[in-house]
């Protein structure tokens, strides 16, 4: 059996790798391609799985914390896809948090599965809104140093570093910055795209496609900075069931509960990572986000009919807040947006900061 490409694709928290994910699974599926996506986070109830099977992949899921510390379970994952899909092409896309990636999931993957895995070069997307404003990788003052130190350490093990969303930048712009992290972080080839739109996807595709070296560096990383980073992060998950009495205007809904959720962070001094939701109905989807920086407006895309009395609604939040005040925030939101004539029955709602991470391998030295 030939052994299937692996495509990790890393990049902090609203970088946009699950929308790249889907533009790149997509073509590939259609050049009949076999794909299979493993989707990982801190806790269970994703959008992004949630999504992706909806788009028809064959998703795997490594909850409870990132692949370096839950590297078994990441290793069953390939496993059991390449057991009942066969796929050409696995991409996994790491929690958008988590950095060190060469050393404890490239490296062991490469060692212990030579034989049926080929590693891609490693991909680390970038939001141009983290980089515009500072030049030493930082968020204009958005994030803590710490959380600054983790996306500057993601960039510096990339062997492509690929700036994201360039859709929204001017010609002269788009540039000067390509040009300023090219200098910055000349180990890496630096490569453009918009996962939005899907220029320079084909592109990128290309070059995770061929036999280049994957995970060509192994950095220095300082873990108590980089515990503090995730450990100033609230995470939350939500999946909730509305049923609303009277009709309802499901997208309008979601755009107004990420524009409540970031409002009341905004104004509690919290800064948001990315913010996301899947609203499904039974003739149709909602996905709306909405990610740094402060004040930007939700991207709502879909629609689910106003005669939808019933629909669930799947919530992600990660934002530099205490967990708890995310809570109650979502909470105050949610009811809000709703008003007195929308049922909310909560099945499941999990808040929390992420522990240290303890990797399960971490080689000093690239295979």
């Amino acid at each position: 059996m030939k052994p299937a490409r692996l495509i990790l694709v890393g990049g902090f928290l609203g970088a946009g790798k699950t929308t790249l994910l889907v533009q790149a699974a997509g073509r590939l599926f259609r050049e009949g391609k076999r794909v299979g996506v493993i989707t990982n986070d801190q806790s269970a109830e994703l959008v992004d799985s949630a999504l992706l099977r909806q788009k028809g992949f064959d998703v795997a899921e490594v909850s409870g914390g990132c692949f370096c510390c839950h590297f078994n379970e990441l290793a069953g994952a390939i496993e059991q896809l390449a057991c009942d899909h066969c796929p050409d092409v696995i991409f996994a896309e790491p929690v958008g948090s988590c950095t060190d990636l060469s050393a404890t999931v490239l490296q062991p993957l490469k060692s212990f599965y030579a034989n049926s895995l080929v590693v891609a070069p490693f991909s680390v997307l970038v939001d141009p809104s983290l980089l515009r404003e500072c030049p030493e990788v930082s968020t204009a003052g958005s994030f803590s140093h710490d959380i600054d130190y983790i996306v500057h350490k993601q960039m510096e093990e990339a062997d492509l570093l690929v700036v994201n969303k360039i859709d929204r930048l001017g010609q002269e712009e788009r540039g000067n910055l390509m040009n300023w992290v090219s200098a910055r972080f000349g180990q890496a080839r630096t490569v453009h795209l918009s996962a939005l739109s899907g220029e320079g996807v084909d592109q990128w595709l290309k070059l995770v496609s061929t036999s280049g070296p994957a995970g060509r560096r192994v950095v220095d990383v300082n873990y108590d900075r980089y515990a503090e980073g995730e450990a100033a992060l609230g995470w939350l998950n939500a999946t909730v069931q509305l049923r609303a009495a009277l009709a309802i205007n499901w997208k309008q809904f979601c755009s107004d509960l990420l524009t409540e959720v970031e409002r009341e962070i905004r104004n509690q001094s919290g800064t948001i990572a990315h913010v996301k939701l899947l609203l499904n109905g039974a003739d149709g989807y909602v996905l709306g986000n909405v990610t740094c920086p402060a004040g930007s407006q939700p991207r709502i895309q879909g629609e689910v009919g106003t005669t939808a009395e019933e629909v669930l609604l799947v919530f992600n939040a990660r934002a530099q807040i205490d967990s708890d005040r995310l809570y109650s925030i979502f909470e105050r939101a949610l009811r809000r947006t709703a008003g007195p004539m929308t049922e909310i029955n909560v099945i499941t709602m999990t808040n929390f900061s992420p522990a240290r991470p303890r990797p399960t391998h971490r080689f000093n030295h690239v295979v």
